[in-house]
């Protein structure tokens, strides 16, 4: 429980609280509760109110799904589904470990002379959280389900008309998490036909921003270039309708976190904005609270 607010404070105080090794020592404290990095330590004004835990906030991205290419410019493939997107904020105690797994993003696919099938993306977690990988774009099917479902892909048939076909893209949400993996804890869309594959907020036109003013989580596109989804983002990849075009590969998941104050975790690549310390895992790996 928190230190008192008021009155005198003793070093045995703030071991209780805050662990340490006996015999305890002044300089085991440095960087806990308002206590600087370096230098003088005063008990009660870095340490009244203080406790060993704190809150932090984080979004949990999963890999972009790929989109997948096709031979005939008759045919139309749709873009891959994004990464899940989900928020949380939650209140952790120094000390603590938490192992992340971050998402790798979907395979794309060559030109195809047949109904061909892209990667999907796979899932990010952290802190008994999950984010599902993006479902790939489809070429004469339909997309598969994920975080955010992919396009379903338009199918030509022959040179006479016989077996044109549409399909609809995959539906979002796939892991059925509450709340779900969407801006506003709404699922992930399902694509369009020769269309989208729609993000991880439930509608290809809509973004999903977070605190640190990046956005995430864009489903793939078919028209364009076909770019691949950027390392790092969940977003799906893009398609383009031409003759022998190549599908191309979903961006990777990513893990971000952050609270109010300096350093007080490890792990990840740690920068400071507007008063805040954030930890952003491009890769799997562990923070340490």
């Amino acid at each position: 429980m928190p230190l008192q607010s008021s009155g005198q404070i003793s070093l045995s105080d703030i071991a209780t609280e805050y662990g340490g090794s006996v015999p305890h020592q002044l300089s085991e404290y440095f960087g806990k509760g308002n206590a600087p990095s370096s230098g003088e330590i005063q008990l009660a004004a870095d340490f009244h109110g203080t406790a060993n835990n704190y809150s932090i906030e984080y979004v949990i991205v999963g890999g972009g799904a790929g989109g997948p290419g096709h031979s005939n410019s008759a045919h139309g493939s749709g873009g891959g589904g994004a990464g899940g997107y989900r928020t949380f904020t939650s209140t952790i105690t120094a000390g603590q470990s938490f192992s992340i797994t971050i998402g790798g993003g979907g395979s794309g696919t060559g030109y195809l002379s047949s109904p061909g099938t892209a990667g999907n993306g796979s899932s990010s977690s952290f802190n008994g959280y999950t984010s599902s990988g993006g479902g790939s774009g489809g070429m004469g099917r339909a997309g598969n389900s994920g975080g955010s479902g992919g396009g379903g892909g338009h199918w030509g048939g022959d040179y006479r008309g016989r077996g044109w076909a549409s399909y609809g893209g995959g539906s979002g949400n796939s892991g059925g998490y509450s709340p779900a993996e969407g801006q506003n804890g709404s699922s992930g869309g399902g694509g369009e036909h020769n269309g989208y594959g729609h993000g991880g907020n439930g509608g290809s036109g809509i973004s999903n921003t977070w605190l640190n003013g990046s956005t995430y989580s864009v489903g793939g596109v078919n028209g364009g270039n076909n770019s691949a989804g950027a390392s790092n983002t969940g977003n799906g990849g893009n398609t383009r309708r031409r003759q022998y075009s190549h599908g191309s590969a979903g961006g990777s998941g990513v893990v971000i976190l952050r609270y109010a104050g300096s350093q007080r975790g490890s792990g990840g690549t740690v920068t400071s904005s507007g008063g805040y310390t954030y930890h952003q895992f491009n890769s799997s790996g562990t923070y340490t609270s």
